[in-house]
């Protein structure tokens, strides 16, 4: 993990130092080298709508745990999950997880953090988890804290299959707990799109309690290169301002990281105020199924 040296200003507030370590915690995922993406920058690519980004960006900001997945290497998962931490409820901790030290600190961690693992993989690089400690690490999403991941897999029945054989185990009670479940897809693209690949959100399910499952709340339709939302999702008045918000800021231009999530939570600020009502996105979490 790379150490950066700072200067502080002897009034630099405690949610200043917050925000600065958070975002060293993100750009930590970025181990292809260049800027960490935004949000926004994925919505100008085409990698996901302003509507699906504000639906799980309000989620996110009120305490969902995230989960991103796909096969092949390099197509954007790790990515992704950075930028929607850019939607992390303000005042919350991210840490981490650099071992099975960390859960069992989480485990008996009251206030409520969000717990980064770079990847659910085998492998000894930093911030990998694998093997048993896997179920307890999902399992924190069920109690204050956030959970913040990816791991390899195209589809819902191939992840869960993942999850629950050997060496992982994870219960079925435990991926529940995990609200937003993520899959991206790429293949070559025109000479448009980034590198010649065309990576895209495939889908979006979100934890259903009740039903005991993940329903499809937003699919990529290929041979269109569309999104779309499934008509059992509606949207609040919050989202929809928020994907407003999300287009106007993705067609200002490259939105880099610290940039985004500065202008976010001046958005935040803005709607606390009243001038979206029904309360700001992003202040105050809660646990909602």
């Amino acid at each position: 993990m790379r150490q950066v040296a700072h200067n502080e200003p002897e009034n630099y507030s405690r949610v200043q130092r917050l925000e600065r370590a958070n975002l060293e915690q993100i750009e930590a995922l970025n181990q292809r080298g260049g800027r960490t993406l935004s949000i926004a920058d994925l919505i100008r690519a085409g990698t996901i709508s302003a509507e699906m980004a504000a639906y799980v960006g309000h989620r996110i900001s009120q305490g969902a745990s995230v989960l991103t997945a796909a096969n092949p290497g390099g197509a954007g998962k790790t990515a992704l999950l950075a930028a929607l931490l850019g939607f992390a409820p303000r005042g919350m901790r991210i840490v981490t997880v650099e071992s099975a030290e960390t859960v069992a600190d989480a485990e008996a961690e009251p206030s409520p953090r969000c717990y980064l693992a770079h990847e659910i993989g085998a492998g000894h690089w930093y911030g990998y988890l694998w093997g048993p400690i896997v179920a307890r690490y999902l399992k924190l999403a069920s109690g204050p804290h956030m959970v913040a991941s990816c791991l390899h897999a195209d589809a819902m029945d191939e992840l869960r299959a993942k999850l629950s054989a050997r060496p992982l185990t994870v219960p079925s009670s435990a991926l529940l707990a995990i609200d937003l479940i993520l899959f991206m897809h790429v293949d070559r693209g025109s000479v448009r799109d980034a590198g010649g690949y065309r990576r895209r959100v495939a889908a979006i399910y979100e934890s259903d309690r009740e039903g005991e499952t993940h329903r499809l709340v937003f699919r990529w339709k290929g041979e269109r290169d569309a999104f779309e939302r499934t008509d059992q999702l509606p949207l609040n008045a919050q989202v929809v301002a928020l994907a407003q918000q999300l287009t106007m800021l993705a067609a200002s231009g490259p939105q880099e990281f610290a940039r985004f999530r500065s202008a976010y939570l001046s958005y935040c600020d803005s709607a606390a105020r009243g001038a979206h009502g029904g309360g700001a996105p992003g202040t105050e979490p809660d646990r909602r199924a």
